[in-house]
């Protein structure tokens, strides 16, 4: 059963010194509004929008490997910058893969007699703390999805690829004085479709049944120098407003984040000289 939750602004740190650290394709982009902003200017509002463009230079991703013993779950922080610079002067977009290789199962869409190998929740945390099983809910992998037979992934707080931007540089919010906290917000609803999760989708897939499809093991992770792409669109919502639903407490004020975003992304993942949790 997958586990999810919300992602940390500092999650992520890579050089841009190693070779090939940072290179790749991308857009996002939508219209966004934020209250509150440090110049007393918000970004729009929730009746008028701004159009935001994070225009990425910066690609990167963070595999973690579960080293703890027990059942693995390699996990793959994917980040999306609109330059090198570090993440508290940035705009970031993050997104959080857990379990790689319950992604990759969902991914490679294989069933044994029929029956999906992959994790059939909705992936969603109820108030009592458990994932309930569809129906109701619908899916987090929803088979098939596209015109080449590649499955969506349900993008929603606390899911199995959990989405945050953090637009450090765009604005900082000046709701809490007289402290100024960023602003975060995550994806409360939409899609990621993966083109390319490294050995996730076997080669000639859409010319192979379902059932004589290779088996993704719980040990899979996406190696350096195999290729990340996906394309996405999401409504942004306000991460501390997600967090008091998860908690059944009454939000700690109305939103002061929200819109919507859509893009896509396309990288090979290198090897950093900072921060690697493993060789």
């Amino acid at each position: 059963m997958l586990k999810a939750g919300l992602i940390s602004v500092a999650v992520l740190a890579v050089s841009a010194g190693g070779c090939g650290i940072g290179n790749g394709s991308g857009s996002a982009k939508g219209p966004l509004w934020i209250l509150g902003c440090r110049d007393g200017d918000p970004k729009g509002t929730p009746d008028k929008p701004e159009d935001f463009d994070l225009e990425p230079t910066f690609f990167a991703g963070e595999p973690i490997e579960n080293i703890a013993g027990g059942s693995p779950s390699n996990r793959l922080i994917i980040t999306m910058k609109r330059n090198g610079n570090s993440v508290e002067i940035n705009d970031t977009l993050y997104f959080d893969i857990r379990n790689s290789a319950e992604i990759a199962r969902c991914i490679r869409g294989r069933t044994v007699g029929g029956v999906p190998d992959w994790d059939t929740s909705a992936g969603v945390l109820a108030p009592d703390g458990t994932v309930p099983l569809v129906p109701p809910a619908l899916p987090w992998c929803m088979q098939p999805a596209t015109m080449d037979g590649l499955p969506q992934i349900h993008l929603v707080p606390f899911g199995p690829v959990a989405v945050s931007l953090t637009p450090l540089a765009w604005c900082h919010s000046a709701m809490h004085p007289p402290a100024i906290v960023a602003v975060t917000g995550v994806a409360s609803d939409g899609y990621i479709t993966f083109t390319d999760f490294g050995s996730a989708v076997q080669k000639g897939q859409a010319n192979i049944p379902p059932d004589a499809r290779e088996q993704i093991k719980d040990d899979f992770k996406v190696a350096y120098d195999e290729h990340l792409e996906a394309t996405f669109q999401f409504t942004v919502g306000d991460e501390r407003v997600a967090a008091a639903m998860r908690d059944m407490v009454v939000p700690p004020s109305s939103p002061v984040i929200g819109g919507m975003l859509s893009g896509r992304f396309e990288f090979d993942l290198k090897r950093g000289r900072v921060a690697q949790t493993f060789p």
